[in-house]
């Protein structure tokens, strides 16, 4: 095996251990309303203080790292930001550590086809009714 190979299998035990490691379930659903049912790695972080003023210089940042694997395995092709605001964006949901569902739409989907990773970058969204 060589060592791409290793860190490939590497991330996917990462991303995918939620006995003792950071992974939760994620819930990614495409344009087209196919969901995908997924294990791995969410972040959520709060305003970031200027630590010389103590001002809020940045809001909420949200992101997902996935395995492409899973993505190729379903048939589905990677997430990717959707600039047209008539049409439905790629949508995360993802519980955090108090068991909120929190649902957020794809503003960037950064690909690492060397370890097999997508890093999604998140927004805040709100499906219309």
């Amino acid at each position: 095996m060589s060592l791409r190979d290793q860190a490939a299998a590497d991330a996917l035990s990462f991303l995918e251990d939620d006995v003792g490691g950071f992974a939760c379930d994620i819930t990614v659903t495409t344009p087209l309303g196919v969901e995908l049912e997924l294990k791995g790695y969410a972040s959520d972080i709060g305003q970031t203080l200027d630590p010389e003023t103590g001002q809020a210089v940045t809001g909420r940042r949200a992101s997902v790292a996935l395995p492409i694997a899973r993505f190729t395995a379903a048939g589905v092709e990677l997430p990717r930001h959707i600039a047209d605001r008539a049409s439905r964006p790629w949508v995360v949901q993802v519980a955090d550590i108090e068991g909120v569902l929190h649902t957020y739409a794809v503003a960037e989907a950064m690909p690492d086809r060397a370890i097999g990773v997508v890093t999604c970058l998140l927004q805040a969204y709100r499906p219309s009714p």
